[in-house]
């Protein structure tokens, strides 16, 4: 767009200043003139090129820096236990089957290991994950923010709500038109213990099912 502006402001200017002058001075100042704004335009254009250029690398280190902080946020401060150790952990429950227990552990992009077991009886099904974080902020942050003191938020359909599960801080969520219950606790600012329960008549046995778990114990694994 610039080069064609200038292009048309040479244009302009040669055709106005030799239309008006008859002789070759004024002819050959209206070329001088003609000269310097076009000298001008293409000074204007390459310090818009410089201005682009500088932009785009500003803007890929601030891609770089932020993918950095992501980095440092998703890698934990710990390293994470094995994952046959939180496997012990996950609980038999009075009058359900336990089915499917396993584990498994990763290191990358975020070390995590972890746990799970499915429970069933007559048709309410109840599923248990306990998941070590390494004190990775990346996994901790989004569920603090629900466990802050006083959170609450009720419906028709029903309520989630901060609330201490086995002396730890968490969180639960209760719909009773679908009958899914979930509740959360983290323990040692680290450790996430999960349980869902769907074709459940209330929110209790879901929380019972996570108070069901060494939660103590847990804490104390490094």
């Amino acid at each position: 767009m610039i080069g064609r502006l200038h292009r048309f402001l040479v244009a302009a200017a040669v055709l106005g200043l030799a239309g008006g002058c008859g002789n070759s001075e004024q002819q050959k100042q209206a070329e001088e003139g003609a000269k310097k704004m076009q000298e001008g335009a293409q000074t204007i254009q390459q310090a818009a090129q410089q201005a682009a250029q500088s932009q785009q690398q500003q803007m890929a280190q601030g891609m770089q820096q932020m993918a950095q902080g992501f980095q440092q946020m998703a890698q934990g401060s710990a390293k994470v236990v094995d994952y046959e150790q939180l496997k012990a952990l996950l609980p038999e429950m009075g009058g359900w089957t336990r089915t499917d227990a396993k584990g498994e552990q990763v290191s990358m992009p975020i070390s995590t290991s972890r746990a799970e077991a499915h429970y069933q009886k007559d048709d309410g099904r109840l599923e248990l994950d306990i998941t070590d974080t390494a004190l990775s902020q990346l996994l901790l942050a989004p569920i603090q923010m629900f466990m802050t003191s006083g959170f609450s938020e009720r419906s028709d359909d029903g309520f989630k709500r901060a609330a201490r599960v086995g002396g730890q801080p968490g969180y639960e969520e209760w719909n009773a038109k679908s009958k899914h219950g979930e509740v959360t606790a983290v323990v040692a600012n680290r450790f996430i213990v999960n349980a869902k329960g769907d074709d459940m008549d209330s929110i209790d046995t879901v929380r019972k099912l996570v108070e069901s778990v060494d939660l103590g114990k847990l804490g104390s694994l490094k």
